[in-house]
């Protein structure tokens, strides 16, 4: 876990995620940003453009990138905070569960995300397994790797059950990281679930089903 993975669009938040990284993630470890230009006087960085119109493009685009030159990364939004538990309980954990598995995702419990992942109805020293996760920060490897789809919502559900597909197992983590809150692409629920619709419905007609009765 030598490298940390961002993309953001309008950098709102970013400065704040850089600053926690900064203070409480080892210096030796890399950072790659897609969409904005930082330059750290003490860690070894990696900055490119952002082109893409989705979440999925984004962070496909900048995990490739991280994994030209590493194995293992950890993945993250723009809008989370780190803390000072985050990076080691996450790395410990992950050390442990390879152990036992092929990994797909191991993410942090957070405060606005998925039910499964919310810090307040689990146990905080707690690590378990779940059938899908979001990686507001999360540990991934360059073997388990499967493209996110070209869509912002679900577009970390259908990731996760093509992973699963692989013999990928999901886990959420004893670390934390605060949410901000979504700055790209909004919180009107509703229209972004209408948005995923139509690539949804071409290409996993099984899920269209499911989600869009």
């Amino acid at each position: 876990m030598k490298a940390i993975a961002i993309a953001t669009v309008n950098n709102t938040c970013l400065p704040v995620l850089i600053k926690s990284i900064d203070q409480y993630v080892p210096k030796n470890v890399d950072i790659f940003i897609a969409g904005a230009k930082y330059e750290f006087s003490d860690r070894r960085f990696h900055c490119f453009e952002n082109n893409y119109k989705t979440f999925g493009e984004a962070y496909n685009f900048i995990i490739h990138k991280a994994f030209e030159l590493f194995e293992e990364i950890i993945v993250t939004n723009d809008d989370v905070v780190f803390n000072p538990s985050t990076y080691s309980l996450l790395k410990e954990d992950v050390e442990h569960l390879k152990k036992e598995c092929q990994l797909g995702w191991v993410v942090s419990k957070s405060d606005r995300v998925r039910g499964s992942q919310q810090f307040f109805n689990s146990p905080p020293n707690a690590v378990y397994e779940v059938p899908v996760a979001s990686p507001l920060c999360g540990y991934i490897n360059k073997t388990s790797w499967v493209d996110f789809p070209p869509i912002n919502w679900y577009s970390d559900d259908i990731q996760c059950i093509d992973m699963s597909k692989k013999g990928c197992r999901h886990f959420v983590s004893r670390s934390y990281v605060h949410h901000v809150g979504s700055a790209t692409i909004g919180t009107d629920d509703n229209k972004n679930h209408l948005e995923a619709e139509p690539w949804i419905r071409e290409n996993r007609i099984e899920l269209h089903k499911e989600w869009f009765k």
